[in-house]
């Protein structure tokens, strides 16, 4: 389809506002998929195909006076693999943005604190992604894209960067009397040459288990070839219950921490690995995982890699390294270890 015919069929379905057609904007995407062999360590030993957080988009802004840029983009996913795709699921938002005041955006996106795992994130939408550990159920579920948001991000100061974010209602279209689904989220991040970190804080408020959680993440590139990083996240969710009549809040923590590398072994060619670890405070719940993986890059928009990864389970816990960002994704089994083998190809457009 050209860009004429698809901005004027957008217009028609009412889903951008006829400025676009003056606007600067672009059309995006990512073709990102994998065959992998996933075995739970008891009964399931299956291969799947699966589309890996790929997307299409357009976005674009527009300069109406000096420090003064109109911005919007409307994502979504596109499952490859299966017909379950929606529009606009991903990050869509309009904004306004000057060098000298920052950016100013309105709609839904990840959240400060999920971007602030960036500088250990060496497998991201692969199977071994780092939030098979920090986003489980069990102790919180973060690293999430907010309906209803409000986001500022300050200018640069000497490469640190503020941002703060706040959802009304995370959930539904409209805010309900007396609803509890609100979120804060926040993160200080920093790029100084070979440096890069991120400290980030979230409040959920869901009325049910009000989680809480702060990380730290750096990335340090110790030469041209060789980078590495570290990552550690503490969060809470109340466990309020009636115990023998009496009702008792024992707050339940968990901490996930871990370190990672990627080492540049031709001028085409990376190993990356990484290893995290998982301490709850619920019995029997902790967990490891590790990953490694080669990658080719033909160049920056087109790669292939092979990986693989495992999750080591205590007797009360069932997770698995393939579990986020992932079309396939079969559960886990109490106190197994899970494996994955993937081949993979991200072509980014």
């Amino acid at each position: 389809m050209n860009r004429k015919h698809l901005l004027t069929s957008l217009i028609a379905a009412g889903l951008v506002v006829p400025a676009l057609a003056t606007a600067d904007w672009t059309l995006y995407g990512r073709a990102h998929l994998s065959a992998d062999i996933l075995d739970d360590g008891a009964e399931y030993n299956e291969f799947n195909v699966s589309s890996n957080s790929s997307r299409l988009g357009f976005k674009g802004e527009r300069e109406f006076r000096e420090q003064l840029v109109g911005m919007f983009q409307i994502e979504q996913q596109i499952d490859f693999d299966t017909n379950g795709t929606n529009f606009a699921t991903r990050d869509t938002f309009v904004g306004l943005k000057g060098s000298e005041w920052g950016m100013l955006r309105i709609g839904k996106f990840d959240t400060p604190f999920k971007r602030a795992r960036g500088p250990a994130n060496f497998f991201g939408d692969q199977v071994g992604d780092m939030r098979n550990l920090t986003r489980t159920n069990a102790h919180g579920r973060y690293d999430e894209r907010f309906n209803n948001s409000i986001h500022y991000q300050t200018p640069s100061f000497g490469g640190l960067t503020w941002n703060i974010q706040y959802s009304n209602e995370t959930s539904d279209a409209t805010t309900g009397d007396g609803a509890e689904n609100k979120a804060y989220s926040t993160s200080l991040n920093l790029s100084m040459g070979d440096l890069t970190g991120a400290l980030a804080y979230e409040k959920q408020e869901n009325g049910a288990n009000d989680p809480d959680a702060w990380r730290l993440a750096v990335g340090y590139r110790i030469t041209p070839a060789f980078r590495v990083g570290a990552f550690y996240q503490n969060s809470e969710v109340d466990n309020t219950r009636t115990v023998g009549g009496n009702l008792v809040t024992p707050d339940i923590e968990a901490d996930v921490y871990g370190l990672g590398g990627q080492f540049r072994l031709t001028p085409s060619m990376y190993l990356n690995g990484h290893v995290f670890q998982l301490d709850s405070d619920l019995d029997d719940a902790d967990a490891t995982m590790y990953a490694l993986g080669l990658e080719y890059r033909l160049d920056s928009d087109l790669r292939f890699y092979g990986n693989i990864a495992m999750v080591d389970n205590d007797d009360a816990s069932a997770l698995t390294p393939w579990g986020a960002a992932r079309s396939a994704g079969p559960g886990g089994t109490e106190g197994e270890n899970a494996t994955a083998l993937s081949i993979g190809m991200r072509y980014d457009f």
